[in-house]
């Protein structure tokens, strides 16, 4: 397998480490395969980044930026669902608007107005007669004269009229045609006939039934239904002044009811209309409220009374009244309508205007969400890194400590605790030096002398490991052990402290000195077992030191003790001879400076243990070791087996 091979395999086998760890590793790989470096880059970059889109917390992004997604789905249903009802509020106010303002109603309505004229003269002037054959040719001229005149005029939009007005005036004209040739018979006069021309106009403008429906659709209709029940309403007063006695007729005096029934309904819901009628005839005809109730539920009353003239019973009066109160409603209807349908305009304009503005701000906050959202789950993850690097750190600085002080010390300091200072009881202290390293130094470079006693300390300290002891210190070739303390063991120290005292002393043997290799290093050793205290000294490099008659003793006992030999007291050797376990041999009174005459004892081996493998000294377990035969006639001393 080629180099690139295995940095894409390493790309693919680490797709959900972090970054930084990924670098690493790519580092590393470029190290071992230099000869591809510029392909692997390329090829671990895309890896890399294909890899990333697989990670967790791409997905984490991914399902936020679905939601935010579907969120903005939602606003733009919302949205639409909102527009669409404003758009048809719009086309309705528009709708009303137009059917007040437009050509066609004008036309409608001023057709309506000269019929009327015509009517009037009629039933004046002809009385009774039946209808001529003339009649067509003395009406329907009024429609195209008309409609020329209106063609030259504008409607609100500033539009010429002509453009809407093209073949309506034919249509109406055939319409009304039509519908008096299915209607009239030959007994027809020709002002009845003008009343069903005028009728028939005012049902191609629009029915108050439709009108009606309208209203419920949309409120701005209003004023198009008051509009038309007024121009209904002048049209019956205007056949109640040419015809008096249609008053009597069912039909009439129930349309009549109908019509100013739905005036009054209407009048109560559109300001417009009240404001007018109220101008234009409450005020002017002194109408009372308690009359005008009385005409509607008994129409009959209403033409027969002697103050009928006055009223709205067919009357000049009464009709310039109604004619006044709709140019006033119409004057007052338009502009209504028409800022009705501009602030309808204005608002939908607005939505759609925050809709686009909305449309183009939500990706760019979503991409920039997306951006912060991996910056922060890249930092988090880069901080992760950081804090589980400053974890081993501090657990490497831990050791360091724990190597230096023991536990229970070092924990109380990081705690800003005051270490009080122990008694002990019993401990047992091992002291050790270098025979002859005095002689050995001067024939030594420093830097030869460092490395041959880190050489010997290195062996020392993967040994103690083994056993239940402290390591105090070590002061140029001296090295301190103790047992006991700071943890408490029992009546173990001293088997613990004579064990490792075995064992150091047979694997020194197999240090060798590296400027002089045919020599071997002789150890000195001493042990005593007695009392002492222990406690923190120093503020700056604290220390852990050991403080007594106990500490003395033990370092008499290594300085007078002999090379490879471990001279023991009498202390020592009753602690040890409890179990029955060490060979021990009595050297008798010697001279200890500051402590007279004493009996002391050296210690031979261990009955367990044989020597049978020198070179495996240094990596001997005495708690996997099995039990040898002593060699019968060798010298007993301390051994150690694989």
């Amino acid at each position: 397998m080629s180099s690139l091979d295995l940095m894409k395999k390493e790309c693919f086998a680490s797709g959900t480490r972090s970054s930084a760890s990924f670098k690493r590793r790519f580092i590393k790989k470029r190290r071992v395969a230099p000869g591809g470096q510029q392909d692997a880059d390329s090829d671990c970059q895309l890896c890399r980044c294909s890899i990333f889109s697989l990670t967790g917390s791409s997905r984490s992004v991914r399902r936020i930026l679905t939601a935010c997604l579907l969120s903005f789905l939602a606003l733009l249903g919302s949205v639409s669902i909102d527009l669409s009802s404003n758009f048809e509020l719009l086309h309705t106010t528009e709708a009303a608007y137009d059917e007040l303002t437009s050509c066609r109603t004008i036309a409608i309505l001023q057709l309506v107005s000269k019929l009327q004229k015509m009517r009037h003269l009629f039933a004046k002037h002809t009385g009774n007669e039946t209808l001529e054959a003339s009649f067509s040719e003395v009406v329907f001229p009024v429609f195209g004269h008309l409609c020329g005149e209106m063609a030259a005029q504008s409607n609100s939009y500033g539009l010429p009229c002509s453009v809407e007005l093209t073949g309506f005036c034919q249509e109406v004209r055939r319409s009304v045609q039509g519908f008096l040739n299915a209607s009239l018979d030959t007994n027809s006069t020709s002002a009845s006939a003008l009343s069903l021309v005028i009728g028939r106009l005012l049902d191609i403008w629009g029915t108050v039934e439709d009108t009606v429906v309208k209203v419920k659709q949309n409120a701005n209709w209003r004023d198009v239904l008051s509009a038309r029940l007024l121009v209904t309403f002048i049209e019956l007063n205007h056949q109640l002044m040419d015809f008096p006695h249609i008053a009597t007729h069912t039909d009439f005096q129930c349309k009549w009811t109908y019509i100013l029934s739905y005036l009054g309904f209407v009048k109560i819901m559109t300001d417009q209309l009240n404001d007018c009628w109220l101008e234009n005839i409450d005020l002017k005809l002194n109408f009372s409220q308690d009359l005008r109730h009385s005409y509607i539920l008994d129409t009959s009353l209403w033409y027969i009374s002697g103050a009928g003239s006055a009223l709205l019973s067919g009357s000049h009066i009464g009709i310039q009244a109604l004619t006044n109160t709709q140019k006033c409603l119409f004057d007052s209807a338009v502009p209504a309508l028409r800022l009705a349908s501009r602030s309808v305009s204005s608002g939908l304009s607005m939505r759609i205007c925050l809709l686009f503005i909305a449309c183009l701000i939500y990706p760019v906050v979503m991409f920039s969400f997306k951006q912060m959202t991996e910056w922060i789950q890249n930092y988090a993850q880069s901080l992760k890194e950081k804090t589980e690097d400053l974890k081993r750190q501090r657990q490497l600085a831990e050791d360091l400590l724990h190597q230096m002080l023991p536990k229970s010390v070092a924990k109380q300091l990081r705690q800003r605790k005051h270490v009080e200072a122990e008694s002990y009881e019993m401990v047992t202290i091992f002291f050790s030096d270098i025979v002859g390293f005095t002689s050995i130094s001067a024939s030594c470079t420093p830097l030869q002398v460092v490395e041959m006693l880190n050489n010997l300390y290195m062996c020392f300290d993967t040994r103690i490991e083994s056993y239940d002891v402290y390591k105090v210190e070590t002061i140029g070739d001296a090295y301190m052990v103790v047992s006991g303390l700071p943890e408490r063991n029992g009546d173990r120290h001293a088997d613990e402290i004579a064990k490792m005292a075995l064992d150091l002393v047979a694997a020194v043997r197999q240090v060798s000195i590296p400027h002089m290799p045919n020599q071997r290093l002789q150890l000195r050793a001493g042990i005593h077992t007695g009392p002492c205290v222990a406690g923190i000294v120093g503020h700056k490099m604290p220390r852990y030191c050991l403080f007594g008659d106990t500490v003395n003793t033990a370092s008499r006992m290594e300085s007078t003790s002999l090379p490879q030999k471990i001279h023991t007291s009498s202390e020592t050797y009753l602690a040890l001879i409890k179990d029955n376990a060490y060979e021990l041999q009595l050297r008798g009174e010697i001279e200890v400076k500051g402590k007279g005459r004493l009996n002391t004892y050296w210690l031979i081996g261990h009955k367990n243990y044989s020597v049978q493998n020198d070179s495996l000294v240094c990596h001997w377990n005495p708690n996997m070791a099995r039990k040898k035969k002593t060699v019968a006639g060798s010298e007993v001393s301390v051994g150690t087996v694989s």
